[in-house]
């Protein structure tokens, strides 16, 4: 059995409006008649889980290290920065993940998770508030599986 492509797309998300270009790299009829994701498939590939927990560890071990010092501002926003692209970089290139719009939502998902955490780079901005960036958070994770239309199998 060959696996190739079709098992490197399990994390791109399939809906009316790319499933045609999703399941022509399928080989043969693998696949083509997989259904389009669910609400609950899609909040999961949605979220960028793994470039947010490498963020987390990082800008802790920074912290913890450099925290006190009076450039770390400077050092935090190149973390979230280098976390935004790496974002888009990882699931482009790891998860061969080709759709825009996934990519689109996956970064701006991290940024989202950044300013929930009250990270300093987010909360030294002086429009920062932590219970718009809480419900932001809430709003984002439970309303960007619908970004792609209401899904048929919840």
């Amino acid at each position: 059995m060959q696996v190739g492509k079709e098992v490197r797309r399990l994390r791109l998300v399939v809906t009316k409006r790319n499933r045609d270009a999703v399941l022509s790299g399928a080989k043969g009829c693998f696949n083509q008649d997989m259904p389009n994701d669910s609400y609950r498939e899609r909040l999961i590939k949605y979220i960028p889980v793994e470039t947010i927990a490498m963020f987390i560890a990082v800008y802790g071990i920074s912290y913890y290290l450099y925290g006190t010092e009076s450039l770390y501002p400077v050092v935090a926003r190149w973390i979230l920065i280098l976390g935004f692209v790496g974002t888009v970089l990882y699931l482009w290139k790891v998860e061969n993940i080709t759709d825009v719009v996934q990519l689109g939502i996956s970064a701006i998902g991290f940024f989202i998770w950044a300013c929930a955490l009250g990270v300093i780079t987010v909360t030294s901005l002086p429009f920062y508030n932590a219970i718009v960036a809480g419900l932001l958070l809430f709003a984002y994770v439970f309303l960007a599986p619908l970004i792609d239309g209401v899904p048929e199998v919840w």
